[in-house]
């Protein structure tokens, strides 16, 4: 995953943070970054995916409401954090927060 502004990589580090994706900072040139909305729904659904797998694996072999639960959240942790270099893209937000839009001005 690179900056669009500067073309530098950014580590997968930028991506946690307690703000989740909305505060993606470049550590070069200090660009605030969101992500592009498909990828984002593309990476939360194969997150989703993977974990709701492993919740109904569980369930059917008869392990306890909590395991489930907790193989759930670990899996769905596990593949958001190795699919998330690789899958999302990110752009710039504009000045006042909000992701430049290309194309149309108010």
């Amino acid at each position: 995953m690179t900056c669009p502004q500067c073309h530098h990589p950014i580590p997968a580090k930028s991506l946690w943070t307690r703000a989740g994706l909305s505060c993606v900072v470049c550590p070069h040139c200090h660009a605030s970054l969101s992500p592009k909305p498909l990828t984002a729904v593309v990476l939360f659904l194969a997150s989703f995916g993977m974990g709701g797998a492993v919740l109904a694996i569980l369930r059917h072999d008869g392990r306890e409401t909590w395991i489930a639960f907790a193989g759930f959240f670990l899996v769905f942790a596990v593949v958001f954090a190795v699919l998330a270099p690789l899958v999302l893209r990110l752009r710039p937000r504009g000045p006042g927060g909000e992701p430049h839009l290309s194309g149309n001005k108010a």
